[in-house]
Order: structure tokens, then C-alpha cells, then sequence
């Protein structure tokens, strides 16, 4: 597809790089800002990247397509607050996506979705029986919503809302009804980074 954007005054002092302003870009259908960019030692051995990230009404339709992961039909919300990177690795960050408020685009997601979600995040009430799963292609939603505090390589997670003994990531709607429900709180990023990897180029996904 294409991108589009506004790069602010670039400044580099000190072996720091900073922008005078906010990166503004349109992806997805959507907008997606950077915010306090500041490179130290780029042209280092170790850089090191901290910024806070914003999306905002990203085409849901559009960003699975990139990704072996499954339709998703709906609109999102990101936010990825006090990033730091080093050497092009994430080491910390705050980040929660989520569908907008007052979203009123269709709401749809595929099994193969629902299924790669439910791996990753040890998803569970989303387990039903392949003869159920395989007279719909896909189900509706009311909203849906993952987050993940990275700290010390464990990603802290959460969702939505609370639900029983874990937390929403998909709330469905309507009939047929399906909730995804998370119930790990706590995963090894360098694991789940590994495995999502190699799932996403062999199309299918086992998180251990």
C-alpha cells in the first residue's frame, strides 16, 4: 500500500538524535504518531531508541492481511508508551491495542484469528469443538483488546476487561456468540517472540 507523512526538524547533538516534534504518518487507513524520538549513540555498537507510539483508527481489515494470522474485520487503537530498544530490540514498554470507542465499523473475526489469538495469549472459552467451528466462517464481536507491560523479558498481560479467572481479549456478540478469554498473566518475550516468528512464516502457531 502506500505511507504518507510529516517529519518534524531532525537533530543530532552530542551523539543524540532527536526530533523537534511529533513523526506523523497514515498507515493502514489510519494515523499513527511518534512521540519524544531520541536515538543515543546511532552509529554505535549499542543504539539505544526510546519513543512513545500512537494508532489511531487503523483498518483492522487491511493490517491482517499483511500477517498469516487470520481476518480480523474492525477498526484498532494502539498505544506503545516509555518504549526503549537497544541494538533494534525491544527491552521495555507499555502497550495495549484495543477497538476504539463508539466504533461503529463491522466487527468480524475469523476462526483462523481467533484460533492464533487464542495461542499466543493462552486463550481460553474459545474452545469449541471443530464440527461447531466449521459451520461459520467467522464470528462477530463487540470489541476486542490485548496488552502487555514489558519488564525484565516477561510480558505482563491483560485485556479489555476482567472476566472469570482471567481476562477478556475478544467479547463477542450477537449469535453465534464467542468470548476469548486470557488467562496467562505473565510470558517469556524472547519465547514468545521466537515462536511467533516461525508461526507467522509457516502459517500456523504452537506457543510452549
Amino acid at each position: 500500500g502506500t505511507l504518507s507523512g510529516r517529519l518534524p526538524l531532525l537533530s543530532y547533538r552530542q551523539g543524540v538524535v532527536t526530533l523537534g516534534g511529533t513523526l506523523e504518518a497514515r498507515a493502514f487507513d489510519g494515523d499513527v504518531t511518534i512521540e519524544d524520538l531520541r536515538i543515543d549513540r546511532p552509529f554505535g555498537i549499542v543504539p539505544a531508541v526510546s519513543a512513545t507510539i500512537r494508532l489511531r483508527n487503523l483498518d483492522l481489515g487491511l493490517v491482517t492481511e499483511v500477517f498469516s494470522f487470520g481476518s480480523v474485520a474492525g477498526r484498532l487503537d494502539g498505544d506503545v508508551e516509555d518504549l526503549k530498544m537497544l541494538k533494534g530490540e525491544p527491552i521495555a514498554f507499555k502497550a495495549s491495542f484495543r477497538t476504539p470507542e463508539n466504533d461503529r465499523s463491522k466487527h468480524r473475526i475469523s476462526q483462523r484469528a481467533i484460533g492464533t489469538i487464542s495461542k499466543v495469549a493462552g486463550g481460553s472459552g474459545a474452545v469449541l469443538s471443530s464440527t461447531f467451528l466449521s459451520v461459520f466462517k467467522d464470528f462477530p464481536y463487540e470489541r476486542l483488546g490485548i496488552s502487555c507491560r514489558l519488564e525484565s523479558e516477561v510480558c505482563h498481560m491483560d485485556g479489555i476487561e476482567a472476566a472469570d479467572a482471567g481476562y477478556y481479549i475478544v467479547k463477542g456478540s450477537l449469535l453465534p456468540r464467542l468470548d476469548l478469554i486470557g488467562r496467562v498473566r505473565a510470558v517469556n518475550w524472547s519465547r514468545l517472540m521466537s515462536q511467533l516468528k516461525q508461526a507467522l512464516e509457516e502459517g500456523q502457531l504452537n506457543i510452549e
